[in-house]
């Protein structure tokens, strides 16, 4: 889906306005089977800006990781729900 490589591009530069972008996305594919990993994909998301804009340099490798993992995990979950 688009959807998914254009969050992937948010995650992978991430800025101030990035989670307003993928909250604004996600709402195309918001459901209630999918309204908690997206919650859970945002929280992500808002910390990794939070690193990035904030933090030393080391820890934004794992933020981003774990952000990606949130994505597939959504990405997994809306495959199921469809």
């Amino acid at each position: 889906m688009e959807i998914f490589e254009r969050l992937e591009a948010l995650v992978d530069a991430p800025d101030a306005e990035a989670v307003n972008h993928a909250r604004t996305m996600l709402r195309q594919v918001e459901s209630i089977m999918t309204a908690d990993a997206i919650q859970q994909f945002l929280l992500d998301l808002m910390t990794l800006v939070f690193v990035v804009e904030c933090a030393r340099h080391n820890f934004h490798a794992s933020a981003r990781k774990l952000v990606k993992v949130r994505l597939a995990m959504l990405k997994m979950v809306c495959s199921v729900s469809a």
